[in-house]
């Protein structure tokens, strides 16, 4: 199930077609040396249970929930997907946000599950200036530069570069191009593209 976590306009600079993965900001790819900046883009949002699983074929794959999935849960999804359970899978909760990546120039879907992004990220949009104008404030995220579990998350709200109406006009138009395509979040719960049209289910 989506969310109004936002309120406010989104949108984006000049849109690049997402590539095989550049259509996602992966949390594993934000570094210590370099920020990574990104807004939030319109009032959508997504918010569930995220639980890995092995499938027959050894591979790793994702399974999404929009409430926390009991065991039953997860067993009737393993049956129906050709996946045998181990019996130590967690699930855990996640977020997702159409975001404009200033560092890639375009528009993405950050989904992440890591308490040091979501406790800064959440906290902050709470905030009821913030609350206001949510497109007028960029994150700034960047690690300790450590790995696996010793690596930890920065993160801090700036002054958005999208109050240069130049800039906000770029973003919005990029934006408005993903929307009219069709995108939504929701077709992360069921293992689809984002940047494709709804997928009921």
């Amino acid at each position: 199930m989506t969310s109004s976590l936002l309120s406010g306009a989104g949108a984006v600079y000049k849109a690049k077609k997402p590539a095989s993965g550049g259509g996602y900001l992966n949390p594993s790819s934000i570094e210590a040396d370099e920020p990574t900046r990104f807004t939030i883009l319109g009032t959508e949002s997504l918010g569930g249970y995220e639980c890995w699983v092995t499938t027959s074929e050894g591979k790793r794959k994702s399974l999404k929930f929009a409430t926390e999935p009991a065991r039953e849960d997860l067993q009737d999804r393993a049956n129906d997907e050709d996946i045998t359970l181990k019996g130590d899978e967690k699930p855990k909760a996640f977020y997702a946000f159409w975001i404009w990546n200033y560092n890639e120039e375009m528009v993405q879907v950050f989904q992440f599950s890591q308490q040091g992004l979501i406790d800064p990220i959440i906290q902050n949009l709470s905030d009821e200036e913030i609350q206001q104008e949510p497109w007028a404030y960029d994150f700034k995220a960047t690690t300790n530069g450590l790995t696996g579990l010793d690596k930890r998350y920065v993160v801090t709200c700036v002054p958005g570069k999208r109050r240069t109406a130049k800039v906000n006009s770029q973003i919005e138009a990029a934006f408005e191009k993903v929307q009219s395509e069709g995108a939504s979040l929701s077709n992360l719960l069921v293992g689809a593209d984002p940047f494709k049209t709804a997928i009921p289910f």
